[in-house]
């Protein structure tokens, strides 16, 4: 049986809608992989949007390790959702793996959308740090006289 690990989204993920979700996992096992597709899943852990799993992707190379989806712009927003990866053994759906909770914001809310955790940005000649937060609110400090305050 296949060794899948979701790599990204993570727990730390979010993404907005009209954007990219990028699908990450990794394989380990016996090769050729059995099984040698997967299903790739979407599932909306708080059952506020669908009760069951959307399907994304179908028929996918087990060892692929990615796809990406086109996250729609209305319909697809709130904080638990995660990515499950299945195949169907002998007739029956089996999750293989499933990956933690993450985001989606609604469209708009932040632009180039980086992870709270990530470290800030240094850009050579000046010094500029970003900080995002879901709440969709940054500050940017330049280097020099001025001191900006952005809400997005």
């Amino acid at each position: 049986m296949a060794d899948l690990t979701l790599t990204s989204p993570n727990a730390t993920s979010f993404v907005v809608a009209g954007g990219e979700l990028s699908i990450y996992w990794t394989y380990s096992g016996v090769q050729p992989p059995s099984p040698s597709t997967i299903s790739v899943e979407l599932v909306d852990n708080s059952k506020k949007l669908f009760t069951g799993p959307l399907a994304l992707f179908a028929n996918l190379a087990t060892t692929s390790g990615k796809a990406s989806w086109s996250i729609p712009k209305l319909g697809y927003t709130g904080s638990s959702f995660s990515v499950i990866l299945v195949a169907n053994i002998n007739g029956e759906a089996t999750i293989f793996a499933q990956g933690p909770s993450f985001a989606i914001l609604p469209e708009g809310t932040v632009n180039n959308a980086t992870p709270a955790a990530q470290e800030p940005v240094v850009h050579s000649g000046a010094t500029m740090t970003a900080r995002w937060s879901l709440a969709g609110q940054a500050a940017v400090a330049a280097a020099g006289m001025a001191t900006f305050l952005m809400h997005i």
